[in-house]
């Protein structure tokens, strides 16, 4: 979610990068249901959420907030104003330990089998949902490549491949890649595929690159980690690299290994993940200010702060507080994270919420699995809280186009600056 950070949410880019996602029963029932979840006056929806209670025997405290009476808050707030084209939301919450795969499959399996929902809302392992049970989903996380003809998980943030084409443009018709010659750095063998659509991108935009590496040293060796990377290093140096693109873990591994081997080559750079290199930066993780200085990177959400004081994630908050008035939920911060993130149940029941009723609303009174997919791809131009600009959909493309935030490195709050305002895509 949200990004992945929001998802993914930040997507994302909140604790749900550092522990998988999903989660509490509140199951509704005793009402008729069809085999898809719709009837003539309700909307079936699973809303599986992640369980943090199952980290406190290791010792381990995080709190995300109550997504329960986030979601339960919200959803009574939307039947109150008359649902969707007059159905009402009957939301069936499970709670899900984030420790396997196994628990996020039986979720999957009780809410599609025993609850019979119509779509699921920021599941984890969704290819369950949409290969196993043709189950649309809405935010969900960790997906792997769908099969054809499989339906759609919407979601409001591009895959890695596909934002990079579009961070790397804006990059371009900002300056960043004047006068320069790249080193393009892989952080592991995972990011190859998105290497390939770096090196396509920067070959369409006529940008030279003048040496490409891929970390590739045996995981858990750390002397051989250093010294692939010292000769990396070496490498770029010799070539006259005068700028560095790192590439999806690239993106937090290439400065700690410059400060790991105290390299006076030190390049202005790019970072094509800001959410993983967010989270290292947030949570502590030691980079010297040194390597960070000369960074820029980007996101397709605003900084958590801004998007938590936009008018329509405040309106989520009100409802939320007003349903449920002894629940925590405490802003975010610039600081670094830590076990007190009770803004996110709030931040990620109103985004989700929102996409599937604007989806939901556009298929109309004859709702469908085939009619909510269809206008799924058709959404053009929908206003989502928080996102800043409006996001589309495409032909057969379940994930959103929009804004482009340029994001840097502010060495006195020793945080990542993000841009206030969107970048032309």
């Amino acid at each position: 979610m949200i990004r992945r950070k929001l998802v993914t949410l930040w997507a994302v880019s909140m604790l749900v990068t550092v522990i998988d996602e999903i989660g509490a029963p509140l199951s509704a029932s005793g009402a008729s249901q069809s085999s898809n979840g719709v009837t003539a006056t309700t909307i079936h929806v699973g809303i599986p959420y992640t369980d943090f209670n199952a980290v406190l025997k290791f010792g381990v405290t995080i709190d995300e907030g109550n997504f329960p009476d986030a979601y339960s808050a919200l959803v009574a707030d939307m039947n109150a104003h008359g649902g969707i084209n007059g159905r009402r939301i009957v939301p069936y919450l499970v709670p899900v330990s984030p420790f396997g795969t196994a628990p996020a499959a039986a979720a999957c399996t009780e809410l599609t089998q025993d609850d019979s929902v119509f779509v699921a809302l920021n599941p984890d392992q969704p290819d369950c949902y949409l290969e196993d049970h043709h189950t649309p989903t809405i935010n969900g996380n960790y997906q792997t490549a769908q099969a054809l003809g499989s339906v759609p998980n919407f979601s409001i943030a591009p895959p890695p491949a596909v934002y990079d084409r579009l961070q790397l443009r804006v990059f371009d018709r900002n300056g960043v890649f004047a006068s320069k010659r790249l080193g393009l750095f892989a952080g592991g063998l995972t990011d190859q595929g998105q290497l390939r659509a770096v090196q396509s991108v920067l070959s369409s935009l006529h940008v030279p690159v003048v040496e490409t590496a891929v970390q590739d040293a045996p995981v858990g060796d750390a002397g051989a980690y250093i010294q692939q990377f010292s000769v990396i290093a070496q490498r770029f140096r010799e070539a006259g690299v005068n700028e560095v693109i790192a590439i999806g873990t690239g993106s937090y591994v290439w400065p700690r290994f410059l400060q790991g081997i105290e390299s006076s080559y030190n390049p202005p750079w790019v970072a094509t993940d800001e959410g993983a290199l967010e989270t290292a930066v947030r949570t502590g993780q030691s980079i010297s200010s040194k390597y960070l200085k000369n960074l820029v990177t980007s996101s397709p959400t605003p900084a958590g702060d801004v998007f938590w004081r936009t008018r329509s994630v405040q309106k989520c908050a009100r409802v939320v507080h007003k349903a449920y008035p002894t629940d925590k939920i405490t802003a975010p911060t610039n600081d670094q994270l830590g076990s007190d993130e009770t803004f996110y149940a709030v931040a990620a029941a109103c985004i989700t919420l929102a996409l599937f009723a604007a989806i939901a609303k556009a298929a109309g009174k004859n709702l469908t699995t085939p009619t909510f997919i269809r206008a799924g791809f058709r959404l053009r131009n929908v206003v989502i809280p928080g996102l800043g600009a409006p996001i589309s959909f495409g032909p057969n493309r379940s994930y959103a186009i929009g804004p482009v935030y340029i994001v840097t490195y502010d060495p006195v709050n020793h945080s990542l600056k993000f841009s206030t305002s969107s970048a032309t895509n």
